[in-house]
């Protein structure tokens, strides 16, 4: 080797790892995934096997449908952190009633005060006003519950 070859191959730094790779993953993603997780559990309770595959009611317009084509609808809007992952805020709904009639809440809160008593209702009404911080922690936690 030659003096110009071997100042070159000093000079070369090593390869910088992506700040990517080692960074924790962001709320937003860890809520991404909560969210999927979550929607999984809410859309598979009550359920019931039929030909290979699983089926649901939809909660407030009694649409029979498989699971996959089904939402997760929420009584309270998923804005109110405090609620958005509360089994007493969220059954299936079909996309018609989730998303074209916004969730039709009248019909859900009757139908959810018959199922779990106005009590529990009124404890999810007032989560509306909860001031609730997310950390990746509790996502985190949150993700591990709902997948085990």
């Amino acid at each position: 080797m030659n003096e110009l070859t071997i100042v070159e191959s000093r000079r070369r730094k090593p390869a910088k790892r992506s700040k990517r790779a080692s960074k924790a993953p962001s709320i937003s993603k860890l809520m991404k995934i909560a969210d999927a997780a979550f929607s999984a559990r809410v859309r598979r309770i009550g359920a019931w096997e039929q030909d290979g595959e699983l089926w649901n009611k939809c909660f407030t317009g009694g649409y029979v449908a498989p699971v996959k084509k089904l939402h997760c609808g929420h009584y309270l809007s998923r804005f109110y952190k405090a609620a958005r992952w509360d089994f007493d805020n969220a059954r299936p709904q079909s996309m018609m009633d989730n998303l074209w009639k916004r969730g039709d809440p009248i019909t859900f809160r009757q139908n959810l005060i018959k199922e779990i008593g106005e009590a529990r209702v009124l404890a999810v009404e007032a989560k509306r006003n909860v001031s609730f911080k997310l950390t990746r922690e509790f996502l985190t936690n949150l993700i591990e519950e709902l997948k085990g």
